[in-house]
């Protein structure tokens, strides 16, 4: 939670930012100073805005890193990638996030600092491993975004060959590593636009095969939304739920396994109320990961329910198709 307060930074008595209850050692309103404020998250500490520019459009990646070297290193290196590839950049700003916060608005800077503990989806899914941050929602549009994963696509088709949607994901990582590395490519839909681009080119049986199947996994996940809203369930997509609402719980996932890559799709608000039937109905919230037809659990997703489990949670596996399927306990 986070309120406007004129009490004094508790640590420092300077000018106020925020009161806020985010600091894991406090459960009241703190209020803070933003430089006291940076040092209490202790993770993102410096800023770099990066400016792209694609035909006539324009728009910014905004980068944090726990320094200024790391911040602007990575700006450089997502510079370098897009470059290559018929789009201009430059990296306008790098500085320490204090001087980078007229620039950028407070609300930004103030999510930027908590990195993968971040409200905002465009913050923490951006967020790599090692502790920097490559937002590239917030300062760009929708067309903005279209353009640019088409006009790297053709760049990147242009000197690999993609047969299956396997090689595009291969080709995208191989020649954007940083914009990868914080799922850049995935919010901008590179991979996507490379495998579409390569199918008018034409690719194998198999692949076109592979594509319905992912199309077929999607529709399954969105009948999964809508039969929870018919049973007044409360359904959010689990990355985005764990981050939010077990802070604690994602940063151990975070830790022991390849960040959240194998967090189930969904967490369910359950209520165990059974004036509903005897259909499934969770006691609590619960973790369910949904697969179409007889595809199975990843190694990264079993150790990630291994970790939910341990911290108390319920984890399912909705298996089947729209018309029959069954919920499977782990």
């Amino acid at each position: 939670m986070f309120r406007q307060t004129e009490e004094a930074c508790l640590d420092c008595g300077g000018d106020p930012f925020v009161a806020t209850d985010v600091f894991p050692d406090k459960n009241d309103l703190v209020p803070v100073c933003f430089p006291c404020y940076i040092d209490r998250t202790d993770r993102v500490r410096a800023c770099s805005v990066v400016e792209v520019c694609t035909e006539d459009r324009n728009a910014e990646f905004v980068v944090g890193g726990p320094s200024v070297a790391e911040a602007g290193e990575v700006a450089r290196s997502i510079v370098e990638e897009v470059s290559c590839r018929g789009v201009d950049a430059a990296a306008a700003l790098v500085s320490p996030l204090e001087e980078a916060r007229d620039s950028i608005g407070d609300y930004h800077a103030r999510e930027l600092a908590r990195a993968e503990r971040s409200e905002s989806r465009h913050v923490y899914a951006g967020t790599s491993q090692r502790g920097t941050v490559v937002d590239v929602e917030t300062r760009t549009d929708e067309p903005f975004r279209d353009a640019l994963a088409e006009t790297v696509a053709r760049g990147i088709l242009d000197r690999h060959d993609v047969r299956k949607r396997a090689d595009a994901v291969d080709c995208v990582s191989t020649e954007l590593p940083t914009l990868t590395e914080h799922r850049g490519t995935h919010t901008l839909g590179v991979e996507e636009t490379v495998w579409t681009l390569a199918k008018d080119r034409g690719v194998s049986d198999a692949s076109e095969r592979s594509s319905e199947n992912q199309k077929a996994g999607r529709e399954f996940e969105e009948f999964f939304a809508g039969w929870c809203e018919d049973l007044n369930l409360e359904a959010r997509r689990g990355k985005e739920a764990l981050t939010r609402f077990y802070p604690e719980v994602a940063d151990e996932v975070i830790r022991k396994t390849d960040g959240l890559a194998g967090v189930p799709d969904f967490l369910v608000h359950g209520d165990g109320q059974r004036l509903f039937g005897d259909g499934w109905r969770p006691e609590g919230d619960t973790f369910v990961e949904v697969k179409r037809g007889t595809s199975s659990l990843s190694h990264e997703q079993q150790r990630v329910l291994a970790h939910l489990k341990s911290h108390g949670f319920d984890v399912y596996v909705l298996r089947g198709e729209p018309d029959e399927y069954v919920f499977e306990k782990r």
